[in-house]
């Protein structure tokens, strides 16, 4: 389960930004029907219904310890990508470690479908590789 205790300083961020967001880009995805993601304030992706729904399905019918070392993965990762430097990641692996992340920890927060995904940004902390969901409105 995602800790509770908030990191001092986590090493990335990612955020679902609300529906009503002044965004236009934000709004513009969420007009498509996906799912807009803020990777550490760098890069805005968008999960694509499909790709949200087939990941869901997946984390359903995995074992608690499984998501728990993916999410642990997936976090790793990115936290290396974004602190050596994301201008030259591969930005399809960037995005995917962040999908797999967030869609883990929203399915380990206890949301019980994409659907109710609201606004909200989790905190990674690197130094217990463990994230924290920050859920607002």
């Amino acid at each position: 389960m995602p800790t509770t205790a908030v990191p001092e300083v986590p090493a990335f961020t990612l955020t679902c930004p609300a529906k009503d967001s002044p965004d236009h880009e934000v709004r513009a995805i969420r007009a498509r029907g996906n799912l807009p993601l803020m990777i550490d304030d760098r890069l805005l992706a968008e999960i694509a219904q499909g790709d949200l729904a087939e990941g869901w399905e997946t984390a359903v019918h995995l074992p608690t310890s499984v998501l728990a070392d993916m999410s642990r993965l997936a976090g790793t990762r990115l936290a290396s990508v974004l602190d050596a430097n994301i201008d030259s990641a591969d930005l399809t692996d960037v995005v995917s470690d962040a999908a797999v992340l967030f869609l883990l920890a929203m399915r380990r927060a206890g949301v019980k479908s994409p659907d109710e995904i609201g606004p909200c940004t989790l905190l990674f902390d690197e130094e217990h590789p463990q994230e924290l969901i920050l859920k607002r409105g």
